[in-house]
């Protein structure tokens, strides 16, 4: 697969924006992703009691204190790969997430052993790092649509996300209440994955992306900003939506 940005990135990614365009202030941070199946006779509440049980153990030390995560409920989606969830964790960078999960690998064998009899092993684990466009109004979300994209010919990642960031300002004074990343996997990727990062675009609730559509999108045929971002090319396909469960805040 393309990495065009590698992780070594991470601390070094600066946007070379039109010196008329706003600025991001949004820095890369990095997320876990573990794909997830339940064993016979287990569901999500034991999933729920789980969690809490790893939240009362994170709390004991400093290595989550900015560790946040929530569980990723499958709705529409084409049913390719199985799954009954999909776990998130986000960091604000690679050392806070990496001193985690040090902890959790000398630390944390007795709440494995549990979880390892709530789910089945071997599914997919994806580490990413990512970097925020845009975020909805309260900065909380409840859905979440991703979707696999290529950036057009000779378009590097930079030029993308600074034409996408200039739209997402824009759609905001329109009315949008989008809340926007790109992820980009770094380990744990299927040999088959052919794309350049990941798209998301989330809402507070589920009844917000439906209005979404219907206050923001029906007014966008003159938005300079959409076809800056447009005119770069680029596709973006298999979208699939999940409902978001909190975990840990």
């Amino acid at each position: 697969m393309k990495y065009l940005l590698s992780i070594s990135l991470l601390f070094s990614f600066v946007l070379i924006a039109d010196q008329h365009e706003e600025k991001s202030s949004y820095e890369p941070n990095v997320a876990e992703y573990y794909v997830s199946t339940f064993k016979d006779g287990k569901d999500m509440d034991d999933m729920m009691r789980w969690a809490k049980k790893f939240n009362m153990w994170a709390d004991k030390t400093d290595h989550f204190e900015n560790y946040t995560a929530a569980m990723l409920v499958p709705y529409y989606h084409s049913g390719e790969q199985p799954h009954d969830f999909v776990w998130v964790g986000i960091s604000p960078d690679s050392e806070a997430h990496h001193k985690g999960n040090d902890h959790w690998f000398t630390n944390g064998t007795k709440l494995l052993a549990e979880l390892n009899k709530i789910l089945d092993s071997g599914n997919q684990t994806t580490y990413t790092w990512q970097r925020t466009v845009s975020e909805t109004p309260s900065g909380q979300n409840g859905y979440v649509v991703y979707s696999d994209c290529k950036l057009g010919e000779g378009v590097t990642a930079v030029q993308f996300y600074d034409a996408y960031y200039a739209y997402a300002v824009a759609a905001k004074k329109m009315g949008d209440v989008a809340g926007r990343k790109m992820i980009f996997p770094n380990m744990g990727v299927p040999s088959t994955w052919d794309y350049d990062f990941v798209q998301a675009v989330s809402t507070e609730t589920i009844a917000d992306y439906g209005k979404n559509w219907t206050n923001f999108w029906s007014n966008t045929d003159d938005m300079p900003e959409l076809k800056a971002l447009n005119d770069l090319g680029g596709s973006c396909e298999n979208e699939r939506s999940y409902g978001i469960v909190p975990v840990r805040g």
